[in-house]
Parts: C-alpha cells; structure tokens; sequence
C-alpha cells in the first residue's frame, strides 16, 4: 500500500498535471483514501504509474496492479499507443496519459471502475463518487481528491 510514509523512491510529481480538465499545480497527490494514495503519476523519460486496487470492502487493503509503468498483475497491461501511455484491466482502458514536457503531463481518459474505484473521466470532465468536475486548478501540493478519513 502506496501512503505519504512510503512513496515510491523513483516517484517525482510533475510541477502541473492537468487530470480530465483539472489543473494541478506544484505537485501534490491525485486520489487519496484512508492513508492510501492508489494513483501516482510522475515524472520520467515516459509517465511513471503506481495504481493499487482496494481488495477488501473497507478500503484498507491494496493490491499493487502497475508500479512504476509496469503491469504486476496479469489481468494489467502498460504500453504507448499514439503517444500516450495506456494502462488496461482486463481489456478495458483505465488511464491514458501523455507528457507535455518534463515538468508537464495531462490524463485524457481515466475509468477506475473495473479496479473498484467510482471515479472516470474525460478530456472534458472528471467524475469522483457522484461529483463532476471540469477547469478547476489546484495548487500547492496536497490531494486533489480525498475519499474516507485517515
């Protein structure tokens, strides 16, 4: 499980990540749930990911699916279509995500639904457990969504 105290040593936020029309600025953690973070995009010569699956109905237990862009789960699979990086589960694509330039990146399309997260989204707008968002900007690090308490 990914949590502030343990992030992944290679793990480098991007300075401005725009996620479904969402601009965060200066880093800071996409999804939080308890103390976990189960979505880390960073900076590399490509998008580095982590994403983890809750594996239990309490959300207090992950199982890692890609770390550090490499799929560790079989039903998981990583590569570069169009210059993108793509991530599938089980077929169905969960995140796209391009570099714009080393300190840049942005998600296009992101469906966490078949991992058993209730958050999806598109160039235009991001649904997170009922709410739609879209042009927002964050800055100053933090997390931009945060689910359940610590």
């Amino acid at each position: 499980m990914i949590t502030k105290d343990n992030l992944p040593p290679t793990y480098q936020p991007y300075e401005q990540l725009t996620l479904c029309s969402n601009l965060l600025i200066g880093g800071g953690h996409l999804i939080q749930t308890g103390n976990s973070f189960p979505l880390l995009i960073g900076k590399g010569p490509t998008p580095q990911i982590w994403l983890e699956a809750p594996t239990d109905p309490s959300g207090k237990a992950f199982a890692p699916l890609v770390s550090a862009s490499v799929a560790t789960h079989p039903a998981m699979s990583v590569s570069t279509e169009g210059g993108a990086l793509v991530v599938y589960a089980g077929g169905k694509l969960v995140l796209r995500v391009r570099q714009i330039n080393d300190q840049r990146a942005e998600v296009d399309e992101l469906d966490l639904r078949p991992i058993g997260f209730n958050i999806f989204g598109n160039k235009s707008s991001l649904n997170a457990g009922g709410m739609h968002m879209s042009g927002n900007t964050v800055s100053g690090g933090g997390t931009f969504l945060a689910f359940g308490g610590a």
